[in-house]
């Protein structure tokens, strides 16, 4: 290619009476290649960027999406015994107050990982355990959508142990009371024997896996809570 360059004469050129020398002739066309090689360089650079957008949509298209994930906390089963301890009267307490009691325990645990959340310090996830309880809160307050006035009440001492669960101070009857919402296992050490009612509810929802939560007001067993958990793959229409 170079020998086909040195070989080349060039003459004057005559355009509209005005005579250009050899030299400015030559230079001209040096220009006109160099031009002519600069444009089919860059249009062969648009040429493979083109090619590489394509081939890459088309694996973005070919490669499935990662699939994501939700999880689905659940009240499968509610069960309260109003009476668990028949000898004494003053320790029978009606099933609303008992799910307002258990409300209102966890009405603090949102307060507590609210404030966690907002701290300065790094704040880890809510546990398993937290969802579980949180998931019994969402389920009593939908209650009042049908029309059950399920509403927390004041408490103090509010405290939480991630073996023990929840406790509080609250006022029942105008009588100061320790109310309890933990785990089954946990709540068998901290309370007087479950009813069997409440012990046949424990019993079957572990049998089912679930996670097992046993509301106690002054160490007696009035309640229990079963929640499922499951991972539900996003934009499947599972979700219920």
């Amino acid at each position: 290619m170079s020998k086909i360059f040195t070989s080349l004469e060039f003459g004057e050129l005559k355009i509209a009476g005005h005579v250009f020398p050899s030299s400015q002739v030559e230079i001209a066309f040096y220009i006109l290649i160099a031009l002519i090689v600069l444009l089919l360089s860059f249009l062969l650079v648009k040429l493979l960027k083109n090619f590489a957008n394509r081939s890459g949509e088309k694996r973005s298209k070919t490669e499935p999406a990662e699939p994501q994930y939700e999880e689905i906390f659940e009240v499968e089963n509610e069960l309260y015994e109003s009476s668990p301890y028949k000898n004494d009267l003053v320790s029978v307490l009606d099933q609303s107050v008992l799910q307002t009691v258990t409300l209102t325990l966890i009405v603090g645990l949102r307060e507590h990982l609210t404030k966690l959340e907002n701290s300065a310090e790094m704040a880890e996830n809510p546990s398993d355990q937290h969802k579980a309880m949180l998931a019994v809160a969402n389920y009593l307050e939908d209650k009042n959508l049908e029309g059950k006035q399920v509403a927390p009440i004041a408490f103090t001492q509010w405290n939480q142990s991630p073996i023990q669960g929840i406790a509080a101070r609250i006022i029942l009857n105008g009588k100061s009371r320790t109310a309890l919402l933990g785990p089954s296992l946990a709540m068998v050490r901290a309370t007087a024997k479950f009813p069997e009612i409440i012990s046949a509810q424990v019993e079957s929802s572990h049998a089912a896996g679930q996670s097992v939560f046993v509301l106690a007001i002054d160490g007696l067993a009035y309640g229990v809570f079963s929640v499922s958990h499951r991972l539900v793959l996003i934009g499947s229409g599972d979700r219920i």
